[in-house]
């Protein structure tokens, strides 16, 4: 079982090189220990600025793949900083950083379209991890947009990432194709624990609760083709 988890995102060295990165911090001193990981990390290009705003007209000097911003309002709100940015930089990979990821901000920034978050204060692994998941991993799913609130969201997240690893697990033990496919989709299911873990409202018990509600909703439905198959023509026989 061991070689289905080994594996892990990464990005080569030519893929760091070409990665250029923009830092917002207002502090200067956080600032530098940035751009001292970063460069360190193998990054080809680094800049940084102190506030939202001065970050456009670096944008207009000269282009970025990423953008590491600190999650709370400086001389703009953030939330229109990330809409903005994702509106004249689609592709631009946008990573909130905060001492308080669980707030509801950040997470309302991901459903924006914000790749991935860093926890401050950050360390090198930690700093790297977040560009690197931010980059590689697969975007927050379009479940979100369903659920009646944030914990709901969430599990309807990692249930998203549970199915498709057990699809993938069970069709490994015939195609060759699907076999690759198990270690990232075993990845994602980490990623998405990782994500319910750190932003669940009310902590593990909301997140179990939320998870038990939406397993009970799951549960009313058919499981398999005949039982949908029964419920289709059950609904044609009342409509009748």
């Amino acid at each position: 079982m061991s070689n289905l988890t080994s594996d892990t995102l990464t990005m080569s060295p030519s893929e760091r090189q070409n990665a250029s990165v923009l830092v917002i911090d207002p502090d200067a001193i956080e600032r530098n220990n940035y751009r001292t990981a970063l460069k360190q990390l193998g990054y080809g290009g680094v800049s940084d600025c102190p506030n939202h705003l001065s970050a456009f007209e670096k944008l207009e000097q000269r282009h970025f793949s990423h953008v590491i911003f600190v999650a709370r309002d400086s001389n703009m709100p953030v939330k229109d900083f990330v809409q903005k940015i994702l509106e004249a930089h689609p592709k631009m990979v946008c990573i909130p950083a905060s001492s308080q990821p669980n707030v509801d901000d950040v997470f309302d920034l991901l459903i924006m379209g914000a790749k991935g978050y860093l926890v401050k204060p950050f360390t090198m692994d930690s700093l790297d991890d977040a560009v690197v998941n931010a980059t590689k991993g697969e975007p927050i799913s379009d479940a979100v947009l369903q659920a009646k609130d944030r914990n709901g969201a969430l599990v309807a997240i990692v249930m998203q990432s549970l199915d498709r690893a057990a699809t993938t697990l069970r069709q490994a033990q015939q195609f060759e194709t699907a076999r690759r496919e198990v270690p990232r989709n075993i990845m994602a299911l980490r990623r998405a624990s990782d994500l319910a873990h750190t932003f669940a409202k009310d902590g593990a018990e909301g997140l179990l609760e939320a998870l038990e509600e939406f397993c009970i909703e799951r549960s009313k439905g058919p499981a398999t083709r005949l039982g949908r198959l029964r419920k289709r023509l059950k609904t044609k026989r009342a409509d009748e």
